[in-house]
């Protein structure tokens, strides 16, 4: 989840369909079959089967997947979902915004939130995009404090806080309230398949042509010097052998994948810290030196000149028309469905990752949580207007249950994987897909096992995610870069704090990106980065700055 800028949907829903097409879906609601907030309902120590005596419908919001929307139309037609609701006698009725991006996303969920009709279940990013965070959406009286239901109707993932202090942690606000039931994977659960620590957290990195770097005689580059001399040849010595000289040194997908660069200054493009400091990327001294650079390249025609405007699909184009030297992206999504798909197209192709990037003189730094993975502050919570939060909390719960996350990660036993000496491994459907999809979009038609909602994952299926060698290379490679500097999942500004540091940032960091480009193009000389540091400044910058550094310490004092 990662500090990218995300072009704005030309989709616009209005008001008054999005309001239809919610309050549409209630009329399939079945009638509450048990009061959900009786105080004298017996606490449980499991999830029964089924949960309910007569079918319920559960209305969830969730963003739609690009893996799953590869094959699907909705989260109904995977086959987890079916099974989950043959076991537990409980409909999802799934409600997917039209469009993925994050901006259109967020325009709908605010859509529905206005308009009263709010769905059961809510798939969110409470700290990031709820103006106030978690406890202010609470106040709102969008969601509930899940504390009670937890405690009385979640056994599973009670025993899954309990057992490790980080997820116990990052799982509450400051006041210790629970806020969602998330997507969790545990260090010490996945050590225990997996002999290198901590595999399963850097999912995320750079990635380069292996074998334009070995026609080329280069080594791999480190350093942000190395990486200008490779970027060079790219682009002046036809590695591709087009005879056209139309390689692509370095092709960003849209703006956010070159902000990811700043990174190699020992910065992040939003908050930090540095030894306990908290610190804004984009408001630092070294944040002139990345633009500086990244503007030199811009101007040698070492950077794709369309990168703000490149879409999904016109990246893709680049890469696989043999034209992309180098890029960022994911170990699956991007990296495993390039080795795939390029192999089988041209098997003297090479791919492979590098270190994270850094000045010569520093050291290489990573900016993603390499803990317990609770999606930073996103997750299911449940809407403060549900009739069913008891039943709610028990179909979400059955994900954390040793049987509920092996079919959340798995998915169906003889159709996408089956057991070896006691081991869940995926069939070849899914990691040789006939249809030529990746493994992850051949088992999102079965899974969440690829990520997303709330259940904890079984350990195995890392590996077999990233089963190609490349892919176990480049984890190894990626982890190079220190955590230090990274922000720990769950920091959670007050209500008051929360209203006024989105405030803040939502002109911020508009003007941030806005700025972004005009001086990596050119259009804003560097001789003016003082001018935008006062501009920040006036913004109220270090008033959110002193504002996360004060959530930062509650963090840290948490026990």
């Amino acid at each position: 989840m990662k500090g990218k800028l995300r072009k704005a949907s030309a989709f616009t829903l209005s008001f008054a369909l999005l309001a239809s097409v919610f309050s549409g879906c209630s009329s399939n609601t079945a009638q509450p079959t048990s009061s959900t907030q009786k105080s004298d309902d017996a606490s449980i120590s499991t999830v029964p089967l089924p949960i309910v005596s007569k079918p319920i419908t559960l209305r969830m919001f969730v963003a739609m997947d690009a893996k799953v929307a590869a094959t699907m139309k909705n989260y109904n037609e995977i086959a987890v979902f079916k099974e989950l609701e043959k076991r537990t006698g409980i409909h999802i009725d799934f409600i997917h915004p039209a469009s993925m991006d994050a901006a259109a996303v967020k325009e709908q969920f605010n859509l529905m939130i206005a308009s009263g009709d709010i769905p059961d279940l809510i798939y969110y990013n409470w700290i990031g995009d709820y103006n106030g965070g978690p406890n202010k959406a609470i106040k709102d009286g969008v969601i509930m404090p899940l504390n009670e239901l937890v405690d009385k109707y979640s056994p599973n993932l009670k025993k899954f806080m309990n057992s490790d202090p980080r997820a116990n942690k990052q799982m509450r606000t400051d006041d210790g309230t629970i806020y969602v039931y998330p997507e969790a994977q545990s260090p010490d659960q996945f050590a225990k398949v997996n002999p290198n620590p901590n595999p399963a957290f850097q999912t995320f990195g750079w990635q380069i042509r292996q074998d334009w770097l070995e026609k080329l005689s280069l080594k791999s580059p480190e350093t942000i010097e190395d990486w200008y001399e490779v970027l060079k040849a790219f682009k002046t010595k036809n590695p591709s052998g087009s005879g056209k000289n139309d390689e692509i040194p370095l092709a960003p997908k849209g703006a956010g994948d070159l902000q990811n660069w700043v990174r190699a200054w020992g910065i992040n493009y939003g908050f930090y810290h540095d030894s306990g400091t908290v610190k804004f990327g984009p408001y630092t001294p070294e944040y002139k030196e990345a633009l500086t650079t990244l503007a030199k390249w811009y101007k040698e025609g070492l950077i794709d000149p369309d990168f703000a405007l490149t879409d999904g699909k016109q990246f893709d184009a680049k890469v696989m028309g043999n034209r992309a030297g180098s890029w960022t992206g994911s170990t699956s999504g991007t990296f495993g469905r390039f080795v795939q798909l390029m192999k089988a197209k041209d098997p003297t192709v090479k791919l492979l990752g590098t270190v994270p990037p850094y000045v010569k003189g520093t050291k290489s730094y990573n900016f993603n949580v390499d803990e317990i993975k609770i999606a930073s502050g996103g997750g299911v919570a449940i809407s403060a207007k549900s009739k069913y939060a008891k039943e709610a909390a028990m179909w979400l719960d059955y994900g954390y249950s040793p049987e509920g996350s092996l079919l959340n990660t798995f998915g169906i036993e003889g159709q996408s994987y089956k057991m070896v000496n006691g081991s869940p491994q995926l069939l070849p459907e899914i990691t040789n897909n006939p249809k030529g999809l990746s493994i992850d979009e051949a088992l999102s038609q079965y899974s969440r096992g690829s990520g997303g909602l709330a259940f904890v994952m079984t350990p195995e299926i890392w590996h077999q995610r990233m089963a190609l060698p490349e892919q176990q290379q480049i984890i190894g490679l990626w982890k190079a870069g220190s955590y230090d500097r990274t922000m720990p999942p769950g920091v959670t500004p007050t209500v008051e704090e929360s209203t006024k540091i989105a405030s803040i940032l939502s002109t911020v960091n508009t003007y941030r990106d806005e700025q972004f480009l005009k001086f990596v193009m050119g259009q804003t000389p560097l001789s003016e980065f003082d001018n935008y540091m006062k501009s920040l400044k006036g913004m109220g910058i270090e008033d959110a700055i002193k504002i996360q550094q004060a959530a930062y310490d509650r963090y840290i004092a948490r026990k």
